[in-house]
């Protein structure tokens, strides 16, 4: 006899506490900036629109909420948007990595932050071009962006209205966290130099950036969002960026106070970093961290991290977007969906997904598959 079927909020919150669903939860990562050009030829191979709406930085157009019904995925995801006089003055082009910003030139956006990101040649993804905080000795004429502006939260607010109920709601506060919005700030050489020899002004630095993810996490708390995910890419394919005493040293101490003060409000936490993470996954665990994302398979082994740590932390992603989608043919695609749930689904504890953005070398009909996958071989009791 197989479990009793539940909304996909229930679904997905026994799967994080580690209680078998009646399916493994769906996840999907195709909706943020990077997978846009892919996005686009789902939506028309679906024949659901063309996801041009502005209701949140993550894509909460009403074409995105049908494609997520049309998936069967579990999650829906809101964000802190820029204020709304930012909004008024400035362009929102889901290309760029941060789609709100003002138009310097054709192909370049400056962000609330001052940041500038300019298309490549194909018009398909975006890179920085400038630092504002770059060859800066203080920070005593920079000004932060407020959390507490006008509008940051509108979006947010009527979307949790509508989802809190069916679905479980992550929040992100708009971007990226502490070592990669220091980078985006700073540069990326100059931020690494810093963390070595210039920790007065590192410090500074991140402690602003505390200041404002704070903020923004405490009110996403209260406003009863379920997870409140940190996104901070501080691993490569092959082991970390920076050491793991730089790590925590200057980034974990200030991830505990995030997590500290929303875990007194009963969220769960979402820790993604792409690459390989494993020397601090131990700390991950012991800041409180719930869902580790995406697992990319290429980097560590899905069927390891859950065998090592799979009964404090939930599996969310691990399905290839280097390989299996782009290059794989349907019958892969299901072959390693199967693999994960046989390997990583017992006793709850995983979410399936692409392991990280979809791009646009992804085969639609892969992409599918995973979901179809799911649906077909992911309930519980597991049989296969």
């Amino acid at each position: 006899m197989g479990a009793v079927a539940m909304n996909s909020r229930e679904r997905a919150i026994r799967a994080i506490e580690h209680r078998e669903p009646d399916r493994v939860p769906l996840e999907g990562t195709a909706w943020a900036e990077w997978s846009h050009p892919f996005l686009l030829n789902l939506l028309e191979r679906l024949r659901l629109g063309s996801a041009q709406g502005k209701s949140g930085m993550l894509g909460s157009a009403e074409e995105l909420d049908r494609l997520a019904e049309t998936l069967g995925t579990d999650f829906r995801a809101v964000s802190m948007d820029p204020p709304t006089q930012f909004q008024r003055r400035a362009a929102c082009d889901p290309m760029f990595h941060q789609p709100w910003g003002l138009r310097v030139s054709a192909d370049t956006l400056e962000d609330e932050w001052g940041i500038r990101r300019q298309l490549n040649a194909t018009k398909t993804q975006s890179r920085i071009v400038y630092h504002p905080l770059q060859g800066k000795e203080s920070l005593d004429d920079y000004s932060f962006p407020d959390p507490d502006t006008e509008g940051r939260f509108d979006a947010a607010e009527k979307l949790l209205k509508n989802w809190r109920d069916k679905y479980l709601v992550s929040s992100i506060w708009g971007g990226d966290s502490f070592f990669c919005q220091a980078w985006y700030l700073r540069g990326f050489t100059q931020t690494i130099l810093d963390m070595h020899s210039n920790s007065n002004l590192m410090n500074e630095l991140l402690d602003n950036l505390l200041k404002i993810f704070l903020k923004a996490a405490n009110r996403f708390a209260e406003m009863g969002v379920d997870i409140i995910a940190i996104a901070d890419d501080i691993a490569a394919q092959t082991g970390l960026i920076i050491s793991p005493q730089l790590w925590r040293n200057h980034i974990k101490p200030r991830m505990k106070t995030i997590i500290d003060s929303v875990k007194k409000k009963g969220v769960y936490v979402l820790y993604h970093t792409d690459g390989n993470c494993e020397p601090i996954i131990p700390d991950l665990i012991e800041l409180g961290v719930d869902i580790l994302n995406p697992i990319q398979p290429e980097c560590m082994d899905p069927a390891k991290i859950k065998e090592q740590y799979g009964e404090k932390l939930t599996l969310s992603g691990t399905i290839s977007i280097q390989d299996t989608l782009p290059r794989g043919t349907v019958e892969d695609v299901r072959s390693e969906v199967k693999a994960r749930i046989r390997t990583c689904g017992q006793g709850g504890g995983l979410i399936i997904s692409p392991s990280n953005q979809v791009l646009l070398d992804t085969k639609v009909e892969n992409f599918l598959a995973i979901y179809d996958a799911v649906r077909e071989f992911g309930r519980y009791p597991l049989r296969i």
